[in-house]
């Protein structure tokens, strides 16, 4: 029998109607409209249709898509941090 444990994680979130305001005031939004930013984990280019998020590694910010592997390897990555 395999016995799960839960774990709290704090997900600070953006309205969508905020987002473009926070790329802006990342520096992030122009690159993002120009096809320069890709996910830091498959490689895809982002745009605001599949943004995901932002992850702070090691003071570095590293943007991320909606896909569900790659927000994984974030929590992941997280979790090794602990």
């Amino acid at each position: 029998m395999r016995i799960q444990t839960e774990e709290k994680v704090t997900i600070k979130a953006v309205y969508d109607t905020d987002l473009n305001s926070l790329l802006e005031k990342l520096g992030m939004m122009e690159d993002m409209k120009n096809g320069k930013i890709k996910c830091s984990f498959c490689d895809c280019m982002l745009s605001v249709d599949n943004f995901g998020g932002i992850f702070n590694e090691k003071g570095h910010l590293k943007p991320f898509c909606k896909k569900t592997e790659c927000y994984l390897e974030v929590l992941k990555r997280k979790n090794a941090f602990k």
